[in-house]
């Protein structure tokens, strides 16, 4: 029985050891989110889906802004459509990783139609939350290295078979890096009409909502205390924008409303887009540096 015991224990310990290398050396490369919950806290934010999470780039911002004008490096804690959506789950993770004595950052919070939808799993008046079993909303720990707590929660999102390949990477600033996009327009455009499948499911299945637009004004008025907030509607393909048009004809409307209200500032790269992405929805990496130079120049000029 001891050496039964000794086994399990020593057994168990190398299978911890042999998991906590593979989470340090290369949890970038095997999970598009498991970097984001062993990084310190931070001071600044990129917020949003995955439109923000590869085209909004934390390094371009930190050496834009690099006088002190805010309290940086940038985070980028965006995630995907399927997790990120505004609401009280998604403001509580924020203030977990936030450093709360901060009092001059920089957030940067995306907006479209899609990310303060309804979608068909809510039932605001019961607090039941379609995100809710999803990260960031799910964790309790978003700063331990390695988290363990991530593992066992979101073992699903884990891409072992990524440790091989490595064509996309999470880096410590939060931003995911896609390394190798095929450059056959056939390939692209396929990817291009399976988002647009994807969101017409959306457009069914959705619906405009009140709600996750209060909840993005009190997430407004919290970041408010702590530094400069702006708005961003990043850039799509036609196709994209006008299915988002249809889904909610007054969306810019109703975020102006928000913006006056609590005078913060709204750039709006949905229109006259001259960003291109690779499959409609997304800017690749190096659009991504260009976009949020532009970004970086739109945010100084309405200081």
């Amino acid at each position: 029985m001891k050496k039964f015991l000794y086994k399990l224990v020593l057994f168990s310990f190398l299978l911890t050891a042999i998991l906590s290398f593979i989470l340090i050396q290369y949890g970038g490369n095997v999970d598009y989110f498991y970097l984001k919950f062993t990084t310190p806290k931070q001071a600044s934010f990129i917020i949003g889906d995955s439109r923000s999470f590869q085209g909004i780039q934390p390094k371009v911002i930190d050496d834009y802004f690099n006088n002190g004008e805010f309290n940086l490096p940038m985070f980028n804690y965006s995630f995907t459509i399927s997790q990120s959506t505004y609401g009280e789950l998604y403001t509580q993770s924020i203030k977990d990783k936030m450093q709360l004595d901060t009092k001059n950052g920089l957030y940067i919070l995306t907006v479209h139609p899609w990310l303060l939808a309804q979608r068909e799993n809510d039932n605001f008046e019961k607090k039941i939350f379609s995100e809710a079993n999803h990260p960031p909303h799910n964790m309790n720990f978003v700063s331990m290295n390695p988290n363990f707590e991530y593992f066992f929660k979101n073992f699903n999102f884990f891409h072992f078979k990524a440790l091989i390949k490595q064509n996309s990477e999470l880096h410590k600033d939060g931003w995911m890096e896609e390394k190798n996009l095929p450059k056959d327009t056939i390939t692209l455009n396929r990817w291009k009409e399976n988002q647009i499948k994807i969101y017409n499911g959306f457009f069914i299945r959705w619906k405009k909502c009140e709600y996750r637009m209060q909840e993005l004004q009190k997430l407004i008025v919290f970041l408010k205390s702590h530094g400069k907030v702006v708005l961003v509607r990043m850039p799509v393909d036609s196709k994209l924008l006008n299915l988002e048009e249809q889904f909610w004809t007054n969306f810019d409307t109703d975020i102006e409303k928000i913006v006056k209200k609590e005078k913060v500032s709204y750039f709006n790269f949905s229109k006259n887009n001259i960003y291109p992405t690779y499959d409609g929805n997304h800017i690749d990496k190096f659009g991504g540096v260009i976009f949020t130079k532009a970004l970086c120049d739109s945010i100084k000029n309405n200081n």
